[in-house]
């Protein structure tokens, strides 16, 4: 096929088959003429006559061949560019259309492409999958993201030949990283031995790991580091292997660096280093449960065998797993646990997805407002489109003249066609080269709604192959689109009719016209209402708040244990550093927490709490630990009850917390709104957990993993948590960016080596809890913008356009005693007749829409009515403006000078 293909672009060897092919049959025939009894001559010429002549034959032949049609094709494209050029108004104005809708969906799938279809850059990756189970696996202790499984469950899952070629297991961590110098935090991935073969990365420097490195725990302290992070950080050094790498104060040796084109398995993080699992206690502060089938952490991947279905590894693997939950329920450690609970644990099942892309938190977050976005691009390249077909129709009526002269020449109605497809895709190409130059442009302006680190490394703004490849697709798919309605319709045209002045299918272009604008119309009715309901929102979430005082708020994270603080050593630090900050110039108030708000984690428990009767929560609950000084600082009520103070502080030698404050929500929803304080809980959901914490107080009810956050929450004493990884939270005096540096000299004064992360002021950590709002609501913005814009050009195309046709008529009208405001209600009809339909088109695709984009709003109701009613007024009043201009000209037109046009 291939070799035919380059044979039909070689025009020699085409046209010698050809003559050789002719004189095949016309020597056969005449021989067969000269055994019937005809002489030669006569042979020959009865041979000629029934071939029907040897030129006319060349000539059908030659119009099938690929290289006459795409000859044909670009004399089109000539003719087109040169007609083009004598209207250089119209040309600017479907350019940019196209250019505008191509550029924006290009822009939106290089983000889709990046984080939720590319796969990974590995060995076939469609034979990867994510292992899971169900609910029942959560009575078990985890901790980590989603889809967690033990480290003993990956090894004995690898074990499994009979469906897996092998299964590997990964965790992110975050860790103080060193070269030699000053510490700074990085994204360590831990992964089991064998994580590289099975993925089938190899190494750009030295090695990978290797399943020797994965064996005795603390024995192989080795490890590779990214591509990347060798050329930024170590600028690229022949000599990096066997240098020494500080990872959380433990020393460990470079034996490779990855190769260029891998980047981990999460899209959203790119980790700096990778280090066997055997050293996660050096890696995990305080971690020493690598063994224990009890502790989720890890997420599990395998490898399908040849020939194995994802469905039939995961029925044939359900025996296995039940075997091993009823093993792990007799080892020692596994928790307490009720009877139901133990019911629920044992009829867990095992759930295998794909994962050609591996497993990503990015992925999770942007699934949904990345569709949203580009279906959106979606529609606003389908009035692109529109647009550029009523700019085409215009053009087409405006060259009635011309295409009757070429159909009376011989000009078929097919050849007509294909000019005018010509035209549409011309400019399609066009616009579509200049979009997919502006894209990275605008994958940049998307890219800054996202946390920096992760825009830093993660994602790229560049135009590659699959990116150029899907704005030439788009752009064809556009250019045929938008030529079919003008395709169509030139088709349909008279020849007497084109001749004269005033031709006869003005009627049905109009018509075609104003269905087109009637589609704009809806198209853009349903981006506005889109936009509409995301900026309301963003509005409402930022209306709503996070429940506490941002004003004059830094924040800042110190992990100690990192940097080898024991708890003792780690809690000593803290409370120094708290009473330093509180007592400096430049802080009002300041506390502690041990986890930062807004950052989309928290520390959750079941909680059991000790009333009438003993009730085990029915999720779990978010845990945090404060000081004393927390609710103050944060501009937090306490209700009801107490706040932290001496008498909560454990003697020696006690384990645990003797006291906690709960939030409003806990109360409404575990003690029907009771008063809480005085009664006791416990950390946990098994017959074994002990109610040793009083409730001691009820404080207002406030954001805790991000604005939309509506959780019950359980506070303890921070230093009775025992734990050198805290966020401080300061109430500065003056400008908070001032104190930046201040914060930073204090902490350096008690630890020269810790990093000071993460810090910011709280409306900036306010601003990126909600960057997905703002960037649906400011991406969806522009989009209605520039999609109200093109429909308003359509909108005033037609009216003018039907202006102009109608000339005479209005003439007559007037000179019959018409008052000029009948013609202007004449003209504003037809507009409002247009709007009106465009809108009852667009209700049941709004009503679609708000299905799908339900999970993405907050407050507001999809199909809400004030929202599609002030969107319909604005396209209405939009409109009717835009209409106005050709009305007032229609309304000015002279009776005398519109009756002498013929």
């Amino acid at each position: 096929m291939i070799r035919q293909l380059t044979n039909w672009f070689r025009r020699r060897n085409l046209e010698g088959g050809l003559d050789r092919e002719l004189r095949y049959h016309l020597d056969r025939r005449v021989s067969d003429l000269e055994k019937s009894g005809l002489t030669s001559d006569e042979a020959r010429r009865q041979a000629s006559l029934e071939l029907g002549g040897v030129a006319q034959i060349q000539e059908e032949v030659r119009d099938v061949w690929l290289t006459r049609w795409l000859r044909d094709f670009a004399y089109d494209l000539r003719f087109s560019a040169r007609s083009f050029l004598r209207t250089p108004s119209l040309t600017i104005t479907a350019v940019v259309s196209m250019m505008l809708g191509i550029g924006a969906t290009t822009a939106i799938y290089s983000l889709v492409d990046q984080v939720l279809l590319h796969a990974l850059p590995v060995r076939e990756p469609a034979q990867l999958v994510l292992v899971d189970s169900t609910k029942g696996q959560q009575v078990t202790d985890g901790f980590g993201s989603w889809n967690l499984m033990s480290y003993p469950i990956c090894r004995d899952l690898d074990a499994q030949k009979q469906f897996f070629e092998g299964a590997f297991c990964r965790a992110l961590t975050d860790v103080n990283l060193s070269t030699g110098a000053d510490y700074h935090p990085a994204t360590a991935e831990i992964v089991s031995g064998n994580y590289f073969n099975l993925l089938g990365v190899g190494s750009a420097l030295g090695r990978v790991l290797t399943e020797q490195d994965d064996g005795v725990p603390n024995a192989n302290p080795v490890a590779v580091i990214s591509y990347d992070f060798w050329k930024t950080q170590l600028g690229g050094a022949a000599d990096v292997l066997g240098r020494k790498l500080i990872v959380n104060m433990h020393s460990f040796v470079v034996v490779g660096v990855a190769a260029s084109t891998f980047r981990g398995i999460d899209v959203g993080e790119v980790p700096s280093v990778w280090v066997p699992a055997s050293m996660s206690d050096e890696v995990i502060p305080g971690y020493t449960d690598l063994r224990h089938s009890s502790t989720r952490w890890m997420q599990v991947l395998g490898r399908l065998s040849e020939g194995v279905t994802l469905k039939q590894a995961q029925a044939g693997l359900q025996p296995w797993f039940k075997a091993m939950l009823q093993k792990n329920m007799n080892e020692a450690g596994f928790p307490k646990i009720t009877p139901e609970e133990m019911q629920e644990y044992l009829h867990s099942s095992l759930l295998l997805t794909a994962a050609p892309q591996g497993h990503s938190g990015l992925r999770r977050i942007l699934v949904q407002p990345l569709w949203v976005l580009f279906a959106a691009t979606m529609v606003l390249l389908g009035l692109a489109c529109l647009n550029v077909s009523g700019l085409f129709l215009a053009r087409g009526s405006a060259r009635d003249r011309e295409i009757g002269t070429r159909l009376a020449l011989g000009a078929s109605r097919g050849r007509l066609r294909r000019q005018f497809l010509a035209d549409s895709l011309l400019i399609a190409l066009t616009g579509g080269f200049l979009g997919a130059a502006l894209a990275p442009l605008a994958v940049r302006a998307v890219v800054a709604f996202l946390p920096k680190n992760t825009a830093a490394t993660a994602l790229h703004a560049g135009v590659d192959t699959r990116l150029l490849l899907f704005a030439f697709e788009v752009s064809v798919t556009a250019g045929v689109l938008s030529g079919l309605a003008p395709a169509w319709q030139s088709g349909r045209r008279s020849l007497v009719s084109s001749l004269q002045q005033r031709g006869g299918t003005a009627l049905g272009g109009v018509r075609l016209r104003k269905v087109i604008v009637s589609g704009q119309i809806a198209l853009t009715l349903t981006l506005v209402v889109a936009a509409t309901l995301f900026v309301r929102t963003l509005d409402a979430l930022m209306i709503k708040g996070p429940g506490f005082v941002t004003s004059s708020m830094v924040s800042f994270t110190l992990a100690a244990s990192r940097n080898g603080y024991s708890k003792t050593d780690g809690s000593r630090l803290i409370r120094r550093l708290d009473e330093t900050i509180r007592n400096s110039p430049i802080a009002q108030v300041s506390a502690v927490a041990g986890y930062p708000l807004l950052t989309g984690g928290s520390w959750n428990n079941p909680i059991t709490i000790q009333a009438d009767r003993r009730i085990t929560t029915d999720r779990v609950v978010n845990l945090n630990s404060v000081t004393p000084g927390f609710f103050r600082t944060m501009g937090i009520r306490i209700l009801a009850g107490r706040n932290f103070d001496e008498r909560d502080t454990r003697p020696s030698g006690e384990m645990g917390f003797r006291a906690a404050i709960v939030n409003e929500s806990f109360v409404k929803r575990f003690l029907d709104g009771r008063n809480p304080v005085g009664l006791r809980i416990g950390m946990g959901s098994g017959p074994a957990v002990k109610t040793g914490i009083e409730i001691v107080g009820v404080m207002s009810d406030f954001s805790y993993r991000g604005l939309r956050d509506e959780s019950e929450q359980a506070f303890v004493p921070f230093l009775e948590a025992g734990s050198g990884d805290a966020t401080f939270y300061v109430r500065v005096r003056g400008m908070p960016e001032s104190a930046f540096q201040t914060l930073r000299t204090i902490v350096q004064n008690a630890d020269p080596a810790l990093p000071v992360m993460d810090l910011r002021t709280l409306d900036e950590q306010v601003s990126r809890s909600l960057n997905t709002e703002h960037m649906l609501a400011t991406l969806s913005g522009g989009f209605s913008l520039v999609a109200l814009v093109l429909s308003l050009v359509g909108l005033y195309g037609v009216m003018s356009f039907v202006v102009t046709r109608r000339t005479r008529e209005i003439g007559i009208r007037l000179a019959l005693g018409a008052d000029r405001w009948s013609s202007i209600w004449m003209v504003l009809r037809d507009a409002l007749l247009m709007i009106l339909a465009g809108i009852a088109i667009g209700l049941p695709v709004v009503w679609f829409l708000g299905k799908l984009i339900v999970s993405q709003l907050y407050d507001v109701k999809p199909f809400d009515p004030t929202v599609i009613t002030l969107a319909a007024l604005v396209l209405g009043t939009a409109g009717l403006s835009a209409a106005l201009i050709p009305a007032h000209r229609a309304s000015g037109v002279n009776p005398t000078e519109s009756l002498r046009v013929e």
